[in-house]
């Protein structure tokens, strides 16, 4: 998955949490709870998928695309 792929998934979350009344400060501040929803190519072992997954948080954080086999598909705020 692209970095253009999963940064609108991130900006649509960002804008309904907003819209709901939630805060861009506490966002910013890092204040609130997020949960990554991910789909995963095919069916891995439970380690695999960890594995995956802490590979995708470190490519996001670096603007970097996905590593292959897992799919970011929605991004929760919650206060």
């Amino acid at each position: 998955m692209s970095y253009s792929e999963y940064k609108k998934i991130i900006s649509d979350a960002v804008r309904e949490y907003c819209n709901n009344g939630g805060s861009l400060l506490n966002i910013a501040l890092n204040n609130i709870k997020k949960e990554y929803i991910y789909d995963f190519d095919f069916v891995y072992p439970e380690d695999t998928k960890k594995n995956l997954i802490d590979k995708a948080h470190q490519a996001m954080q670096k603007g970097k695309d996905l590593p292959e086999g897992i799919r970011l598909t929605r991004v929760i705020f919650r206060s």
